[in-house]
């Protein structure tokens, strides 16, 4: 082929001298990156479980009308009977709290299958039959709250609620429920101190929170223990919305 039909560039004969320094001026163009993903939809739920469910919580303990369970069933049922509103407003706190219980405990097991896999499925194991012992508790209220609607007392609400704390119901309601949730928050509390997935303040969050929450204190006390929880699983929640961001 002759120099005189050798083919010339387009973007050579395509630019002029104008051309060219525009481009000069304006620089290369920038190369077009990908945006990251974001959490899904299903992560996203997870993630809002993980906060809701301590916040359920702590509503339950600020409507709390009642004293402890345990106590004197005519000291128990009249806390009850002189605001079964409130008391049932508390149930419907604490069945809430129980239902977000199960996608709270997959989040956390999203959360820790990476770095601890057994101990995220014996996490996910724990937490769901905790949060179902809240439902039990539940229907226990329920049945409490039934004899002592009208306000008062009668007597055979104490004789049948007596009855249901001798004969063993009471402590097969109540008692796994929270021996589940005292071996959930140990060994989470424990996985993140193992693996360094939070700060050292979210653990000891959960700890101190938990305690303080237990029922053993005041109601103020109670309630910032229950608090103090929902903070710490804000900061859990965030690390799970970021790690499903990559």
């Amino acid at each position: 082929m002759s120099p005189s039909t050798t083919p010339v560039s387009t973007s050579t004969t395509a630019r002029g001298p104008v051309s060219r320094w525009a481009g000069d001026v304006a620089g290369p163009a920038p190369e077009t990156t990908r945006s990251q993903p974001g959490p899904g939809n299903s992560v996203r739920g997870l993630a809002a479980a993980m906060v809701a469910g301590p916040i359920a919580m702590t509503a339950w303990f600020l409507v709390e009308p009642a004293v402890l369970p345990r106590e004197e069933p005519t000291v128990f049922l009249a806390s009850v009977a002189a605001a079964p509103g409130r008391y049932l407003l508390a149930t419907v706190f604490l069945a809430l709290a129980g239902a977000l219980a199960i996608p709270a405990a997959l989040g956390v097991g999203r959360l820790l299958r990476p770095r601890m896999p057994r101990v995220a499925a014996l996490l996910v194991a724990t937490m769901s039959l905790s949060g179902l012992g809240l439902w039990a508790q539940a229907g226990f209220r329920s049945f409490v709250v039934s004899m002592v609607l009208d306000g008062t007392v009668p007597a055979s609400a104490v004789e049948s609620y007596t009855a249901f704390q001798d004969n063993g119901l009471f402590g097969a309601l109540v008692v796994p429920a929270l021996a589940l949730g005292a071996v959930s928050t140990i060994v989470w509390i424990g996985a993140l101190l193992r693996t360094r997935l939070a700060p050292l303040w979210v653990p000891a969050a959960l700890l101190v929170g938990a305690v303080l929450a237990s029922g053993e204190f005041p109601d103020v006390v109670t309630i910032g223990g229950a608090a103090l929880t929902a903070a710490a699983n804000v900061a859990l929640a965030r690390i799970l919305l970021r790690g499903a961001r990559g």
